[in-house]
């Protein structure tokens, strides 16, 4: 789907599910090389900046987070800056980008202030949302640390096993998307003052202080859950070594009046067989072992 804004002085053309249309529209309209058109279907794999004689071509790559899944995968948003349009092109939706753009499509007050300006600016407005919501997300990320935090030292320590993993797996797949695309932000910065001039360069500098500190969060969050595992794990070890003990204990304790119980089971001649108070004297004996043992057991600070 292609749809097209013209603004005060640059045009904004956002394709989704780019199509082989699209792709002949953009050649004949622009006049792009066959290979960076070539790079807009299929999706590519890897963050890129190239600077042509009259456009920019980059790649960047969004986490997108999928509550069914309980997952982050990556987005590919590839965008070509001329002198006076910019072209995005991407297959779903990413949401900061289509708000930007219906934004700038449904009000006049938008489209003056996103596009009245270079195209340098508005692709400073798009890369700017983009980052923004990142760290949006991350603030999610922190709030279940904070959760599974909670629930760690409420006694919750097997339930939070799995949760963990999610979290440490959200926070791992989010590290992927993002940790290639600070070379990528810097190399923009050179190149765009090579093709916007000098003024471009305060804009460019704000991207990358945005992703600076999505890329510091992440970083903190990634040793804060991998913490928080080992806590998590030696409650949960501790608690498993706790019920050990004190199953072991008892199975002790029950053993000498098992093995008292075992000998005058036997079908043979044994003392206190022929006194009618014999039952009550091994009872006695049996119920003294076991006192015996349990104090000496708690003397020791086994129970």
């Amino acid at each position: 789907m292609r749809q097209i804004i013209k603004g005060p002085k640059i045009t904004w053309v956002d394709i989704q599910d780019p199509t082989q249309d699209d792709i002949r529209y953009l050649r004949g309209k622009f006049k792009f090389h066959p290979l960076v058109l070539g790079e807009l279907i299929p999706p590519g794999h890897r963050p890129k900046v190239e600077h042509h004689d009259e456009y920019l071509f980059m790649s960047f790559y969004y986490p997108v987070y999928s509550k069914e899944k309980r997952e982050t995968r990556s987005r590919e948003l590839d965008i070509i800056v001329t002198k006076d349009a910019v072209v995005t092109s991407h297959y779903r939706s990413i949401l900061p980008l289509k708000a930007l753009f219906d934004s700038c499509n449904l009000y006049k007050e938008s489209r003056r202030a996103y596009m009245s300006g270079t195209t340098g600016l508005l692709l400073f407005y798009i890369l700017s949302s983009f980052w923004k919501t990142c760290l949006t997300k991350l603030v999610q990320i922190d709030k279940r640390l904070d959760q599974i935090e909670r629930d760690i030292f409420r006694g919750k320590e097997r339930e939070m096993v799995k949760e963990i993993s999610y979290v440490k797996t959200d926070i791992i797949n989010f590290w992927r998307i993002i940790e290639p695309q600070g070379k990528i932000l810097e190399s923009l910065a050179a190149e765009g003052e090579k093709f916007f001039g000098k003024e471009i360069n305060p804009y460019f500098a704000d991207i990358q202080g945005t992703y600076s500190q999505a890329w510091n969060s992440l970083k903190t969050y990634k040793e804060t859950i991998l913490a928080m595992e080992n806590t998590n794990q030696s409650l949960l070890s501790t608690k498993t070594n706790e019920i050990i003990r004190i199953l072991t204990v008892f199975s002790v304790i029950i053993l000498p009046l098992t093995l008292i119980a075992s000998l005058w089971g036997m079908n043979v001649y044994l003392p206190l067989m022929e006194n009618q108070n014999g039952f009550w004297i091994i009872t006695a004996a049996m119920v003294l072992v076991m006192g015996f043992m349990f104090f000496y057991f708690k003397k020791k600070g086994w129970l």
